[in-house]
C-alpha cells in the first residue's frame, strides 16, 4: 500500500459560491426582501449558538432573519398557534424550528403543523414525500449541502457504492432520496446503515462514498473503510481537551489514520458545517418564491 494524496474537501469554498448566488438573487428582488423565522425552546447552549449563527448568515445575504425564543415550560399547543399564525402571515416566508424540544413537546406535531411552503428545513411529511418522489423544492439542508460539495468537487456518484451511516430523516433518509435520484449527482447504488447492522465494517469497506454521521469520534479509520474511498463525515463530537472550552469538536472518522491513505475527505469543523447553513439560505430564498405564487 503507498501513500495517497488525500484531498480534504472543505466546506467554505463551496458555502461561500452558494451564498454569493443567494446574496445576488436577493439584491434583485422588488418590494421587501424573504423572511424567515427562528423558533426556539428554552436555553440549551448548542441551540442557542446554532440560531445565532443562522440569523447572522441571514442578514449578510439580505433576508430578514426573526429569532422568537420560548420557556421551556411552554406546552405544545402554545407552539403550535404560534406556527399556525406565522403560516397565516403573508410577511414570513420561512419557518425554522430549532430542535431539540423539551419531552413534553411531541417534534412530529410541531414539524407537521409548519406550512409545506415555508418549510425551510424540509422537514414536513409534505416536502418529505415530495423528495422521495422526485420532485422535491425544500429538501434538508445537510443531505442537501452533501450533494452541492460532491457536484462542486466533482465527485462522481453514478454507478458508485454509496454507504451512510445514519438512517434519520434530517441526514440518511433524505441523502438516500438524493442519491438515488436519476440525475447527473445521484444514480448510486445506496445502502443505509444504523445501530442495527451487522458486520458494519464489512459494509463500510465496500462503499466508493462513506457518509459519517452515527456520533462516534474516531471510530472511522482503516479497518471500516477502503482505501480509494471518498469519506464524507457529517459527525459532531465534542471531545475532551486542555483549552479554555475544554473540549475539541471532532467527526466519526479518524481524520489522522484516514490522511494518506483515502481519496478525498472532509475535515471536521470545515467540512459540512458551512454548507447546512448555506443551503438554509437557498432553501428560504426558495421558500419566498413559492410563497409568492398564487
Amino acid at each position: 500500500m503507498c501513500a495517497r494524496n488525500t484531498r480534504i474537501l472543505f466546506g467554505k469554498p463551496v458555502a461561500d459560491a452558494i451564498l454569493t448566488s443567494v446574496r445576488k438573487k436577493v439584491a434583485t428582488l422588488k418590494g421587501r426582501p424573504p423572511s424567515v423565522v427562528f423558533l426556539r425552546v428554552g436555553d440549551d447552549g448548542a441551540s442557542v449558538s446554532y440560531v445565532k449563527q443562522k440569523a447572522k448568515c441571514a442578514s449578510e445575504v439580505g433576508i430578514q432573519g426573526e429569532t422568537r425564543v420560548f420557556d421551556e415550560t411552554t406546552t405544545e399547543e402554545r407552539l403550535l398557534a404560534e406556527i399556525i399564525r406565522l403560516n397565516e402571515d403573508p410577511n414570513v416566508d420561512g419557518i425554522l424550528v430549532q430542535l431539540p424540544f423539551p419531552k413534553h413537546v411531541n417534534t412530529l406535531n410541531i414539524l407537521r403543523a409548519v406550512d409545506s411552503k415555508k418549510d425551510v428545513d424540509g422537514f414536513t411529511d409534505v416536502n418529505g414525500g415530495r423528495l422521495w418522489q422526485g420532485d422535491g423544492s425544500l429538501i434538508p439542508c445537510t443531505p442537501a449541502g452533501i450533494v452541492e460539495l460532491l457536484k462542486y468537487y466533482r465527485i462522481a456518484t453514478e454507478g458508485k457504492q454509496v454507504v451512510i451511516v445514519n438512517r434519520s430523516s434530517i441526514v440518511g433518509k433524505p441523502l438516500a432520496a438524493l442519491l438515488l435520484r436519476h440525475s447527473e449527482f445521484g444514480n448510486a447504488t445506496v445502502t443505509v446503515c444504523h445501530s442495527y447492522t451487522q458486520n458494519l465494517s464489512d459494509i463500510t469497506k465496500q462503499a466508493d462514498i462513506l457518509v459519517l454521521a452515527c456520533g462516534k469520534p474516531h471510530a472511522f479509520g482503516r479497518d471500516y473503510v477502503k482505501e480509494s474511498a471518498v469519506v464524507i463525515d457529517v459527525g459532531i463530537n465534542r471531545v475532551p481537551a486542555d483549552n479554555e472550552r475544554g473540549y475539541m469538536i471532532r467527526g466519526d472518522a479518524d481524520m489522522e489514520a484516514l490522511t494518506g491513505y483515502v481519496d478525498a475527505l472532509t475535515p471536521v469543523p470545515g467540512g459540512i458545517g458551512p454548507l447546512t447553513v448555506a443551503m438554509l439560505m437557498k432553501n428560504t430564498l426558495q421558500a419566498y418564491y413559492l410563497c409568492q405564487q398564487p
